[in-house]
Formats: C-alpha cells, structure tokens, sequence
C-alpha cells in the first residue's frame, strides 16, 4: 500500500513515520506512541470535565484577543488618520503657492 501526503515533514516526524524518497513500505513507519489505558468511568468524566474547562478558558481568551484587536485596529485607524492629516498639512505648507 503506498500513501502520499502532503503534509510537512515536520508533522510527519511527529506522527511517527519517517520520511524517505521513492519506494515506501510500511516497514518505513517508526515507533509508535502507545495509549494510555482507560481505566473506569471517573478518568472519562475527569477528561471531558478537563476539555469543557479548556474549552471554556479558550473561549475566554479568544473573546479577550479579539477585544483587544478591536482597540488596536481603532488606534491604527486613529494614528492613519493623524498621519494624513500631518502630510497634507506639510504639503500645503511646502507647496509654492499659486502664481
């Protein structure tokens, strides 16, 4: 079976397989990461507990970043708008004046 992808070398790497030109075999895979065991149900409950917090704390910082996004596109807007008028201010100064 042969499998071609596109994906980075990098991430290929870090999935395990290695990476090498023409022929491929699946002796070719390197080691692979064993999974921890799943115990009874309260490790299942912890886990999902453990992803809606993360969730929920992404969320969070997600709501922050784009706030603070906001305000730095209304202050670039602000400065573009100075800077504007700062240039058409020296424009008009330095132009000759109209004969």
């Amino acid at each position: 079976m042969q499998v071609i992808d596109e994906i980075s070398s990098s991430t290929l790497m870090e999935c395990g397989f290695s990476l090498a030109k023409g022929e491929h075999s699946a002796s070719e895979q390197g080691p692979k990461t064993p999974f921890p065991p799943v115990s009874g149900s309260s490790s299942y409950e912890s886990s999902i507990d453990t992803l809606i917090q993360d969730q929920t704390r992404l969320k969070t910082q997600f709501t922050n970043v784009k706030g603070a996004l906001a305000e730095e596109k209304e202050l670039n807007a602000k400065r573009h708008e100075d800077l504007l008028a700062i240039l058409a201010a020296l424009i008009a100064k330095l132009s000759p004046p109209p004969p």
